[in-house]
């Protein structure tokens, strides 16, 4: 058993997953270059997975108090459906531009709440929330993770910083319930990838109960800042993660060698 890796991995985990509860989300794509490097790329969907698997209980349990409910009803169909349909079509897609696309949206962020000071843009609807899922799950499925991609619309529902965690954390895992299934019954979760998964999932549920309490003094604006800058963070990296790929079309497309 590789002891360093595994505890490269915990700590990794516990870093991304204290940022990604105090700005509702990114943690599994910041986690993704640290599971690159540790184990490879062919693991990183089911040891992403494995990891929000194990650390959203955690927090839905210590933020259980504020989740909403009626959100949950509507999300969760559509997000089942899609996180299985997206991950039996993991092994043989191909998400390049879908990453591209999903990170410019994630950077327009910054300017449509203003740096976090603007509370909305638009004001979204409860069942919004079931084609949101559905999208969502099956491209998160496909990609292993598509950041903070959801937090526009809880922003723009009027959901508070607590009830925004909260929520998602319950809507995240049962859909990495679905996942980790399909994966599982794929042969693309083995021995190795799960005993990875769960030593980043046990760094990312320790930060949860520290991260809670720093949550809790954070102000609304304050709260909204860390969600945007995430956002613009996150879609940086998947853009500059497929910068190899817009050279490589750029030539095709020009026909240089």
């Amino acid at each position: 058993m590789d002891w360093i890796r595994l505890g490269l991995l915990a700590l990794a985990g516990f870093l991304t997953w204290t940022l990604n509860t105090l700005s509702a989300g990114g943690g599994g794509l910041l986690l993704i270059p640290a599971v690159t490097f540790i184990t490879g790329s062919a693991a990183v969907a089911p040891v992403i997975t494995l990891t929000e698997l194990i650390g959203n209980p955690i927090r839905a349990l210590a933020f259980r108090r504020d989740i909403d409910w009626s959100l949950v009803r509507w999300y969760l169909p559509g997000a089942i459906a899609g996180a299985a349909a997206g991950s039996w079509l993991f092994a043989n897609s191909r998400a390049e531009w879908l990453q591209i696309l999903i990170g410019i949206y994630l950077i327009s962020a910054v300017w449509e709440f203003r740096g976090g000071a603007r509370e909305r843009s638009y004001r979204a609807r409860r069942w919004w929330f079931l084609p949101a899922g559905l999208i969502v799950a099956l491209l998160s499925a496909l990609m292993g993770t598509v950041g903070p991609v959801l937090n526009s619309l809880y922003l723009n529902y009027g959901s508070e910083k607590e009830t925004l965690v909260a929520t998602k954390s319950v809507n995240s895992f049962v859909t990495d319930v679905v996942k980790i299934a399909v994966f599982t019954g794929l042969g693309a979760l083995g021995g190795q990838a799960a005993m990875y998964g769960a030593a980043a999932g046990l760094g990312a549920a320790l930060a949860n109960l520290l991260a809670k309490r720093w949550l809790e003094r954070l102000s609304g604006r304050q709260f909204r800042g860390l969600v945007v800058a995430l956002m613009a963070v996150s879609g940086a990296l998947m853009v500059w993660n497929q910068h190899s790929f817009v050279v490589q079309a750029w030539r095709a497309a020009t026909g240089m060698s």
